[in-house]
């Protein structure tokens, strides 16, 4: 996503009041479930939109930031993929089906309609010819899947067959694979921090091509899916099974920052897969993802357990893969349980006098509170947790 290397060094998990997590620490004593909150999730998923509309709203779209973090800048295409999932959610939770069709009507005010590989750019087109970013399409299109399947609009799978195309044409067998980053810096790349095999876009593809197969039965897809799925495990991999964030193309550096987001795509894809084909491996791999999860991205801060401090919606990615492992692994429960008690604690004591939530949910700084991702993601969370709990 754009400006995401310029915020890798962000990644800080240290404080005076963290403890490293323990064996003992990864089962919550309490045996009862998340605690009640006084309005149900459902009802904080509609609140939370609610403040986003009053706050962030501009036009069709939303701002980037509130308050303004110096020019007051309709948002990038990232951050309002958060409303995309908000309005999927909303409406599965039964709210008004005109919330969920504004949102995704506007989001073609960022779609680029050209000959070959149409697809979405980082800023609205009338702001002029911006980059495309595979990872930015890979999460567009697993909104519009979600969207084709909530409404059997065909609107919606005839664009992400479109834009899929675009997805699919980011990787080649540089480095034996994977999938590039952005458009502008892909085939023709031989230096630059962005001359990359990203986890991420390989993840998401890898999840998308699986998703797509199930639509549509097109072998194209599942070949593909299994084919970037393989490269991430295979090269990216480390042996404490979460993912480095990515190989640089020229020099086969390995960048070893891991990101909850990578890991959560991983075990998606993984789940997707063993749906698939019933192959059993797909299915261990991302449970063994999952327990490093929690292990590895956990800290005790006064006495709970919180999952990273930094970047909420990539954590968010995480706690969607637990609940859909859910499904299929016990253990998997407590990780979302712990998920919503974040969310719980967030919702009393992480928000800034105006209602916007803090950037670390434990409450021990505001961080980046302003940015509309870190709202929009709230939505998603509560969303989640009253879907899980239904």
């Amino acid at each position: 996503m754009i400006r995401l290397l310029a915020f890798l060094t962000l990644f800080v998990f240290s404080c005076s009041s963290c403890k490293a997590p323990e064996d003992d620490q990864l089962i919550d004593p309490d045996d009862n479930g998340p605690s009640q909150p006084e309005l149900s999730y459902k009802e904080k998923a509609k609140e939370v939109y609610d403040l986003i509309q009053t706050k962030y709203k501009t036009g069709d779209l939303y701002k980037e930031n509130y308050p303004a973090q110096g020019d007051d800048i309709v948002s990038y295409l990232w951050p309002y993929v958060g409303m995309l999932r908000a309005g999927n959610l909303l409406y599965e939770l039964g709210y008004p089906q005109d919330i969920h069709t504004k949102i995704f009507d506007a989001l073609e005010k960022y779609y680029v309609s050209r000959t070959e590989l149409p697809g979405y750019q980082a800023e609205p087109v009338t702001n002029g010819t911006r980059d495309i970013f595979y990872d930015d399409n890979c999460i567009v299109a697993m909104e519009l899947i979600n969207a084709y399947k909530l409404t059997k609009k065909q609107v919606y799978l005839d664009r992400v067959i479109a834009i899929t195309e675009f997805i699919m044409s980011g990787e080649d067998d540089r480095l034996g694979g994977g999938m590039y980053w952005l458009e502008s810096v892909s085939r023709n790349c031989n230096d630059g921090v962005n001359c990359i095999k990203a986890a991420n876009t390989t993840a998401y593809g890898a999840y998308v091509g699986a998703e797509m197969y199930k639509l549509t039965s097109a072998n194209k897809y599942l070949t593909y899916a299994k084919r970037l799925y393989a490269w991430n495990y295979n090269n990216l991999r480390d042996t404490d099974n979460l993912y480095w964030n990515d190989k640089h193309i020229t020099s086969g550096q390995i960048n070893a920052t891991k990101w909850t987001y990578n890991a959560a795509m991983m075990i998606l894809a993984g789940i997707s897969l063993h749906e698939i084909t019933k192959e059993q491996s797909y299915l261990d791999q991302a449970i063994a993802t999952a327990r490093s999860s929690y292990s590895k991205f956990t800290k005790v801060v006064n006495d709970q357990l919180f999952y990273p401090s930094n970047d909420p919606w990539f954590n968010v990615e995480l706690m969607k893969a637990f609940v859909e492992l859910s499904k299929y692994d016990d253990t998997s429960k407590t990780y979302v349980q712990t998920f919503i008690r974040n969310a719980d604690y967030a919702w009393s004591k992480a928000r800034t006098k105006e209602g916007q939530f803090y950037e670390d949910w434990s409450g021990r700084s505001q961080g980046r509170y302003y940015w509309l991702l870190h709202q929009a993601c709230m939505i998603e969370a509560y969303g989640l947790a009253a879907l899980y709990l239904k």
